[in-house]
């Protein structure tokens, strides 16, 4: 990797892996919840992810390359970790609050790959048919986070919180 538009081309094909990893990730988490307002989220924003993929597609059309997906680190090492929480955790509420903060985190990881895309576009001057799909993704994963924040605040987990959290 020599110059920018590569380095972009590389972290694009990441973003593009963890949007088609997120599909399937966010469907298991949908059906895991037992919070059905966590699982219809989920849900929604796996069908939003479904979009996201097809307007990275978009991108690398504009770019006039093939879709190519690399793997990203950062969302395996996520992966890794709520795979292993689901493992050793029996208890459904505390369940679903390892798949909140896996949904927060992500949300913010995935904000920052589009912040940092969108910079490199905005320098290589790619045009609105690349920035303006990484724009759209990025606004929605701001509001996928919105909703996590709300969820997290939101009454029906505050028993959660309360029985959860020691005295």
């Amino acid at each position: 990797m020599n110059d920018l538009h590569e380095l972009f081309v590389h972290k694009l094909a990441q973003q593009y892996y963890v949007e088609q990893e997120l599909v399937e990730t966010l469907d298991e988490m949908a059906r895991h919840t037992t919070n059905d307002r966590m699982s219809q989220g989920f849900a929604d924003h796996r069908d939003e992810t479904r979009t996201q993929v097809q307007r990275l597609e978009d991108v690398f059309a504009a770019l006039d390359r093939p879709a190519e997906a690399r793997e990203s680190a950062v969302l395996d090492g996520l992966e890794a970790e709520r795979s292993e929480l689901e493992s050793e955790i029996e208890d459904d509420e505390l369940l679903n609050m390892v798949y909140l903060n896996a949904g927060m985190m992500t949300e913010r990881i995935e904000m920052t790959a589009y912040e940092g895309l969108t910079t490199i576009a905005e320098q290589l001057e790619l045009g609105n048919d690349v920035q303006t799909p990484l724009e759209s993704n990025y606004d929605e994963e701001k509001s996928a986070y919105r909703e996590l924040e709300t969820m997290a605040a939101a009454k029906d987990l505050k028993s959660l919180w309360d029985r959860l959290t020691p005295s």
